[in-house]
């Protein structure tokens, strides 16, 4: 994809694209554009003629990339080069619409001393992650919408040492880590590819890290059983909490696997995670790190959690709990 091609094909939209200050961009049918600026949501002077219009100019953005619509295809979502992603949808699935969501990747790579003097993450927790990497641990970022798990595990996967081989997984392409030993497979083209499908490539090229991008469905139950055999992975998870994420991933395992029962499943999660990050999306527009926890095992049919760091609110802090993990 041309950057030419790209600037003609964003049409109305170029110039709030090119705007380093907007992360987000909302076309919500012809006669509305929103944009994410600031951590804040603006009403951006910009309108398409009409539905049809509209329409064009989606189906445009999706063929530049290889990715298109039918009448039955009538959502899709692509990444857009390596600068974004962009979600759409066509009638008659959007009622009043079409509707196109991009969302931009920093264009300025973030570092640990921002997300420290932002107060999202500790100094003391950003070096216990560095041991945590030295010790080949599996770790499950967990957290909600907007909260930056994305990228808090592109800054983690940076901290593997130089010498070290990272294969990474995604179906849609959202990770732009920097690293000297890296191998991309993405499942986010029009090929019949799973991932499931690139975990087993994953697993036989010789990786010292694999870097799966958000666990989403039953690819969830390979994930874990690469883990379990001793592949060293991270990967990323949709949730509310630590426990919260570990439940959702019971159900993504018992969706892919009719064989294993709660017990059995709670038994393989266990043996393949042993550290989970937790972080939000606050009131106050920030995005924060509250947890990291170790999964010490099953006990009774329940996972044993032991906190690491909490967030302290009163200090507005996360703070080591001064328990030693079993590692």
């Amino acid at each position: 994809m041309e950057k030419l091609d790209l600037q003609q094909s964003l049409g109305p939209l170029a110039s709030l694209y090119n705007d380093p200050e907007v992360v987000e961009i909302m076309v919500d049918g012809p006669a509305q554009v929103l944009i994410e600026r600031h951590n804040k949501i603006e009403v951006a002077n910009i309108h398409f003629d009409s539905q049809e219009s509209l329409t064009v100019f989606i189906k445009t953005l999706f063929e530049l990339v290889g990715a298109g619509f039918t009448e039955e295809q009538t959502i899709n979502e692509s990444s857009l080069g390596k600068t974004s992603h962009m979600v759409a949808a066509l009638p008659p699935t959007a009622v009043n619409g079409p509707y196109i969501v991009i969302r931009k990747f920093f264009k300025r790579a973030l570092t640990w001393d921002d997300l420290i003097k932002w107060n999202s993450v500790s100094r003391e927790a950003f070096d216990f992650i560095k041991v945590a990497l030295a010790k080949h641990l599996n770790i499950l970022v967990a957290g909600g919408t907007n909260s930056g798990k994305t990228t808090l595990m592109n800054m983690i996967a940076e901290l593997v040492p130089p010498d070290e081989r990272l294969v990474i997984v995604e179906g849609i392409e959202e990770l732009h880590i920097q690293h000297p030993r890296l191998v991309e497979l993405s499942a986010g083209h029009p090929v019949s590819v799973t991932k499931e499908d690139l975990l087993n490539t994953a697993s036989k090229m010789r990786p010292d890290w694999i870097i799966i991008n958000e666990l989403q469905g039953p690819e969830a139950m390979r994930v874990l059983e690469i883990m379990s055999r001793g592949y060293s992975a991270m990967t990323t998870i949709h949730a509310t909490s630590c426990e919260d994420a570990l439940t959702r991933l019971e159900t993504m395992c018992l969706m892919g696997n009719l064989r294993l029962g709660l017990a059995e499943i709670r038994i393989l999660i266990a043996s393949a995670i042993q550290m989970i990050t937790f972080q939000k999306w606050m009131p106050d527009r920030t995005r924060k790190m509250l947890e990291v926890v170790e999964l010490r095992g099953v006990e009774n049919d329940h996972y044993l959690l032991q906190p690491l760091f909490q967030f302290d609110n009163g200090r507005d802090k996360l703070l080591p709990t001064g328990i030693t993990p079993s590692w």
